[in-house]
């Protein structure tokens, strides 16, 4: 027996269908289909209908019209009808991708699997990076309890969509040890993390972080995150002084281009001065694989002994912009900062990769830039150059062992120049475990560096370790 879900499955993949078909040329059937699924949204069938036939009569044989009346005798239960429908425009038009696209909808909301897969398949056989075609795919994979079939269609959908929140939905909801035989992906993702990450330079100084969050999904387009910091730190011979810090972010997407976030909290310094902390950013994805952000936020300095007698914070805007694709990543970031000792800095950070090979082993190369600028350098306990610049190449490996192991290396060589003088050797070297396990994962990082730090010093290790609860 279908049940509402289906319909509403059916109803929300062909909205996306119709969005694509309304970029064309043509803005009075674009508005009208919007209508039409704003009227369907609300539950008035009557206007809908009224819409679409108005416009098939200034817009005789229009394909997207027609395949829209298709989705409104679906979402009134007429599905002969609706497949007779499609048919006819694919009579006309036999190549018509989003006739086909629609057809394999409805027949996976009657449950008939075998054809709707094979017109999914067939869309991306035309078209591998064909995205509603990968969702739908997935989609009756997992309502036939096809889970490693969904898996693998998933894997290949993602180097193609890796910003896409529906497949990263099957991801979570296709984790090993997740329930399965499910009518639907559960819309809402939860978790709990905790962990530590220990820091030594050869400056003398050593910091333990410990942290916990809690992620929960509000809804369909809002999430909450809440994490708590303890902070200790000290230097060979003195005494720890501990920093505790605090905040709620809440992230509001309500389409796939645009989304907000917004956090308040607080940090308590060792001497027991408190002081607010926040931040607001605004995410705009104006393309497939493509976040652009920016925003302001204020926060604590905290990155030695020394730093923390001075109860230190920065505040500034910062941006951001990140595009990943077919195993090719791009990041760059900006900083401009006020410290609250007088400081003014300008930080930007960049890095550009390629992985080959996408089965359980990998190899990847690129390269990685740092430029920091400060006004002033005083010796408040953190690094303050007039000028720094790194030039980093780039190398690493991935090695996957089934579904409970993962592992990354990653080495970086180059060289730094710090002001006015030469350029020197530096590298950095990292090694990440992951292990999967049910609703469990445990994270096991290793880092050495021969490079500035935020310390001040120019080598450094450290080792972190993170535990993750999903339900």
């Amino acid at each position: 027996m279908r049940t509402a879900f289906f319909a509403f499955v059916f109803v929300a993949s062909l909205s996306w269908a119709a969005h694509g078909w309304a970029q064309t040329p043509d803005p009075p059937v674009s508005q009208i289909i919007a209508q039409s699924d704003e009227a369907l949204e609300q539950h008035d069938v009557n206007k809908a209908v009224a819409l679409v036939s108005q416009a098939l009569t200034r817009h005789p044989g229009d394909e997207r019209l027609q395949l829209q009346q298709a989705r409104i005798l679906v979402y009134q239960k007429r599905d002969r009808e609706a497949i007779e429908k499609v048919g006819a425009v694919l009579s006309k038009n036999p190549g018509s991708r989003d006739a086909k696209l629609t057809l394999a909808q409805i027949y996976g909301y009657r449950e008939d699997y075998k054809k709707s897969n094979a017109l999914y398949r067939e869309l991306l056989a035309a078209s591998p990076g064909d995205e509603a075609a990968a969702v739908g795919l997935i989609h009756n994979l997992v309502l036939q309890d096809k889970r490693q079939q969904a898996r693998d269609e998933l894997q290949k959908a993602l180097q193609l969509h890796p910003n896409s929140l529906r497949l990263q939905q099957y991801g979570d909801y296709l984790q090993p040890g997740a329930a399965a035989g499910r009518e639907s992906v559960p819309e809402l993702l939860h978790r709990v993390q905790g962990g530590g990450t220990f820091f030594s330079d050869n400056a003398g100084n050593r910091s333990l972080y410990l942290s916990q969050g809690v992620t929960y999904d509000l809804g369909r387009n809002l999430t909450s995150r809440f994490r708590m910091d303890e902070s200790s730190l000290w230097k060979t011979g003195s005494q720890t002084v501990t920093v505790l810090s605090g905040a709620e972010e809440l992230r509001v997407r309500p389409n796939k281009y645009f989304a907000v976030r917004g956090s308040g909290g607080f940090v308590r310094f060792a001497d027991n001065t408190s002081e607010p902390t926040y931040s607001g950013d605004v995410d705009i994805y104006p393309a497939r694989g493509l976040l652009l952000s920016g925003g302001y936020s204020r926060f604590p300095i905290l990155p030695t002994f020394d730093a923390v007698q001075f109860d230190l914070l920065a505040g500034g805007w910062h941006g951001r912009a990140d595009y990943r694709a077919h195993g090719f990543s791009f990041s760059s970031s900006v900083y401009f900062t006020h410290y609250t000792d007088g400081n003014d800095a300008e930080r930007e950070y960049g890095e550009l990769m390629k992985w080959f090979g996408s089965g359980p082993f990998s190899l990847g190369g690129g390269y990685a830039f740092r430029h920091i600028h400060f006004d002033q350098p005083l010796a408040h306990g953190y690094f303050s150059p007039d000028q720094y610049w790194s030039h980093l190449g780039e190398a690493g490996v991935r090695v996957r062992a089934g579904r409970i192991y993962r592992a990354e290396v990653l080495g970086y060589f180059g060289a730094e120049r710090q002001d006015l003088g030469t350029y020197t050797p530096a590298g950095e070297v990292l090694v990440r475990n992951e292990f999967l396990l049910r609703q469990w994962e445990l994270n096991l990082n290793y880092s050495h560096f021969s490079l500035a730090q935020a310390t001040g010093a120019f080598h450094a290790d450290m080792v972190s370790a993170a535990v993750v609860f999903r339900f």
